[in-house]
């Protein structure tokens, strides 16, 4: 009768072992799943945001390679260059302490 009393007691042992190290593998997953969706749900967004930026990008792109008005805004604003009959006055703006 001992005997039977160890073994189910080793039994119960066993099973409740393996109970709480299946609760705490179902936990640790649960928790890496939603912290992994919730990165790519992150990294997503910043896709999504890179995506509208290379298609701004590539509309200016389009726009400096085919319209002489946004060449032309480009060349007088990064080069500072201006027409024949225009005439550029620089104002210098004194420093105060």
């Amino acid at each position: 009768m001992e005997t039977v009393v160890k073994l189910v007691l080793g039994i119960a042992f066993i099973v409740f072992v393996s109970y709480l190290s299946y609760q705490i593998y179902i936990q640790a997953s649960s928790d890496t799943y939603l912290k992994l969706t919730a990165e790519i749900a992150e990294i997503e967004a910043g896709n999504a945001e890179r995506a509208e930026a290379n298609r701004l990008l590539r509309t200016r792109i389009e726009a400096l390679r085919s319209d002489p008005r946004a060449i032309e805004r480009k060349v007088r604003d990064e080069l500072g260059m201006a027409r024949t009959d225009e005439v550029i006055l620089l104002f210098k703006q004194e420093e105060t302490h």
